[in-house]
């Protein structure tokens, strides 16, 4: 007997779920916008209220650390989507519906609330952090093992991949020894690895909801502040950016959290800690057009590698890295840049 087509397999498996929640579907359930993993979601409409189905094929989606991470998330009271039912094992999961209004689009939407959205994801990233304190996740360390497996993903698919360069040069090398030092260096909290305008959603009363927080690690301090503040699909006013770093720092520092009462150490491992998830970015942005034939990140290089230009050249370990990139890497994205069609 052949397998049945995944299409198949989650229709089935919606309909023996509802049934068990006794809810009766009113409408065939409706594409939502995909994201840049291997996930499908779509809305559910049933006589109880709409609902997110996810289609998480398990080979692809890390589904475990999702469930794990949304327990937490419901224990500490923090805004996220709550699990209704799942089989991990078949990679269907069925969440409640946060809408589709993402930071990004709230702030496009309505520009004279970006201060007040920013703010609250802002205090919410600190609510993060603080959950943490009160009831430590069981989450996997952000370790030398998984910073290794990232620090090859520029060389291999942007540096030699896309542009055609050697894939380790010494500059690129000893720039990535340094962050990793300061990345393992840093104080640990639980580090959502992709904070940004997409992945944040208003919620009700001013609060901020965080969704894609499966692959969540406990990491170093910093991070998530500059997935946010830094955003590889946004750029934010620099009189913003140092007004929320600011807010950031004082909300930490009276909630208790770590490596935040020293804001020159913090602003350093900010800026390292960045540098190399900036690097990573930008490797991934080349591995979804040239490996997954999704060339939708593509035009967000060019701001990722200025975020690099712009803080390199503060720290003596990234120094020589600006000045390779600038002269080497930035002049060959201009020309693919500039012959895309």
């Amino acid at each position: 007997m052949q397998p049945q087509p995944r299409q198949q397999q989650r229709e089935r498996w919606l309909a023996e779920c509802l049934d068990r929640r006794g809810e009766r579907l009113l409408e065939a359930p409706a594409d939502l916008r995909a994201d840049a993993s291997f996930r499908r979601f779509q809305r559910v409409h049933t006589d109880a209220g709409t609902r997110v189905l996810m289609d998480a094929p398990p080979e692809r989606e890390n589904n475990s650390g999702f469930l794990a991470v949304a327990a937490w998330l419901e224990r500490a009271d923090l805004p996220a989507p709550r699990v209704l039912a799942a089989d991990e094992a078949a990679g269907f999961l069925l969440v409640t519906d946060l809408g589709d209004d993402t930071l990004a689009r709230a702030v496009a939407a309505s520009p004279g609330q970006a201060d007040a959205l920013y703010d609250a994801a802002v205090d919410a990233l600190v609510a993060f952090q603080t959950a943490g304190l009160r009831d430590r996740p069981a989450l996997p360390a952000y370790d030398d093992a998984r910073l290794e497996l990232e620090n090859g993903i520029f060389g291999e698919w942007y540096l030699a991949g896309r542009l055609g360069l050697p894939a380790a040069p010494p500059v690129l090398t000893d720039a990535l020894a340094a962050l990793t030092a300061e990345h393992l260096a840093a104080p640990r909290v639980p580090v959502h690895l992709d904070w940004h305008g997409r992945n944040l959603l208003p919620a009700p009363g001013g609060a901020m909801a965080m969704v894609d927080f499966q692959d969540a690690r406990i990491g170093p301090q910093g991070y998530d502040l500059v997935s946010l503040l830094r955003d590889c699909y946004t750029t934010l006013p620099a009189a913003r950016v140092e007004r929320l770093l600011a807010r950031f720092l004082d909300a930490a520092e009276t909630a208790g959290l770590p490596g935040v009462d020293d804001a020159d150490a913090f602003r350093r491992t900010f800026d390292l800690v960045g540098m190399q998830r900036h690097l990573k970015a930008i490797g991934i942005f080349a591995r979804l057009s040239l490996r997954d034939r999704r060339p939708h990140a593509l035009p967000d290089i060019p701001r990722t590698l200025d975020y690099l230009l712009a803080v390199a050249p503060r720290h003596p370990e990234t120094a020589d890295l600006a000045a390779w990139l600038a002269t080497e890497v930035v002049p060959r994205e201009a020309a693919l840049i500039g012959e895309a069609p």
